[in-house]
């Protein structure tokens, strides 16, 4: 269970970062023309550019709170670990939906260290 922590959350947080850095960079080569129209074509989807800058914003936290996540999963310090890796899946997916595909690896590694502590937790009762 600790090792499936650690690497779920490692690659959660590299995907994570990954998607955050990709939309910050295309969202800064935009120019104002440009930017009308996605923000058009996103109202149309029923969403917003802003909440999609939000969402870029918190997946380059969740990066540095994923690799976080994974470092306590290392050191055997599960709720913390899940708590962190939880909570860098679940907010992206609260502003900019189609964000969920790459922050699943950070829920499951958030879900994986949880179960690891309740079984630490039963293993010393």
């Amino acid at each position: 269970m600790k090792m499936a922590s650690i690497i779920l959350g490692i690659l959660g947080a590299l995907a994570v970062g990954f998607l955050g850095m990709k939309w910050m960079s295309d969202f800064g080569s935009l120019n104002e023309m440009e930017r009308f129209a996605a923000q058009a074509q996103l109202a149309a989807q029923g969403g917003s550019l802003d909440k999609m800058i939000t969402a870029s914003f918190i997946m380059i936290a969740g990066f540095f709170v994923g690799l976080a996540g994974a470092f306590m999963s290392l050191k055997e310090r599960y709720a913390l670990a899940g708590g962190l890796m939880l909570g860098a899946g679940i907010l992206p997916p609260l502003f900019a939906p189609q964000t969920f595909i790459f922050t699943a690896l950070l829920i499951a590694a958030g879900v994986v260290a949880f179960i690891a502590h309740s079984k630490r937790n039963a293993a010393h009762a």
